[in-house]
C-alpha cells in the first residue's frame, strides 16, 4: 500500500467524514483511519473496497505503524512548504471545505486533474490568491465601468471618485487609516493653533 496526500484524497476525506480538513483531529482514530483509507485508495491502481474492510487490514499492527509513518514522512516533507495563514477573525467561523474551494477554482479555470492529482495541499494558498486578485480587479473594474456611465447624469461633486458608489470590504480599512489620519492631522492643527493663540496673549 502506497500513500498519496493528493486534493482528490482530502476531498474524499471531507466527504467520508462530512468535516472540513482543518477539522481533522489526529487524536481521533476514526479521522486517522478515515485518512489513511482516502490516501491509500485516491493513490492504488489495484482493486478499491470499501473503508469497512480496509479497518480490517489495519488491524495489523504492522500495517498501520508503516502507513502512519509514512503519513508522518509524508508531512514532515509538505510543511516545510506550508505558508502560516491568518485566522478566522468571526468568532466560532466554520473552517471552509477544501471541496469548496478546489471545485471554485476548476470553475474560474485550473485545470481538474492538476488541482485533483497533482497539487499539493501547500500550494493552495497560492491559488487562492491568485483567484481573489482577479475576482479584485474585476470587480473593481465593473465599478469603474459604472462609475463612468452614471457620471454624465449625477453631481460629480458628490461622486468623485468610483469608491464612492460603494467601497468593497478591502477598502473599508484604507478609508478608516485615512479617517483616522485626518483626526490626527486636525489634532495636531488644534494643539497648534491653541500654542500660537496663548503666545499672541502672553500665554
Amino acid at each position: 500500500m502506497n500513500i498519496g496526500l493528493t486534493i482528490k484524497s482530502i476531498i474524499r476525506w471531507e466527504q467520508l467524514t462530512g468535516k472540513a480538513f482543518p477539522e481533522l483531529d489526529y487524536t481521533s482514530r476514526e479521522d486517522v483511519e478515515a485518512l489513511l483509507y482516502t490516501t491509500t485508495m485516491c493513490n492504488s491502481h489495484e482493486e478499491q473496497y470499501t473503508f469497512e474492510v480496509f479497518r480490517l487490514a489495519l488491524e495489523d499492527p504492522a500495517l498501520t505503524k508503516q502507513l502512519i509513518s509514512e503519513l508522518e514522512r509524508f508531512f514532515a516533507v509538505m510543511a516545510q512548504y506550508q505558508v502560516k495563514t491568518k485566522g478566522y477573525n468571526v468568532e466560532n467561523a466554520e473552517p471552509e471545505k477544501i471541496g469548496k474551494i478546489v471545485s471554485t477554482l476548476i470553475m474560474e479555470g485550473l485545470s481538474p486533474d492538476y488541482a485533483l492529482n497533482d497539487m499539493e495541499l501547500c500550494d493552495l494558498p497560492l491559488y487562492i490568491d491568485a483567484y481573489e486578485r482577479k475576482r479584485k480587479e474585476e470587480m473593481e473594474a465593473s465599478r469603474i465601468w459604472t462609475y463612468l456611465t452614471i457620471l454624465p447624469h449625477v453631481d460629480s461633486k458628490k461622486l468623485k471618485s468610483a469608491r464612492d458608489i460603494f467601497p468593497f470590504p478591502w477598502e473599508l480599512e484604507d478609508i478608516r487609516k485615512e479617517a483616522e489620519r485626518a483626526v490626527e492631522e486636525d489634532g495636531d492643527k488644534f494643539e497648534q493653533f491653541m500654542k500660537t493663540k496663548k503666545s499672541d496673549y502672553g500665554g
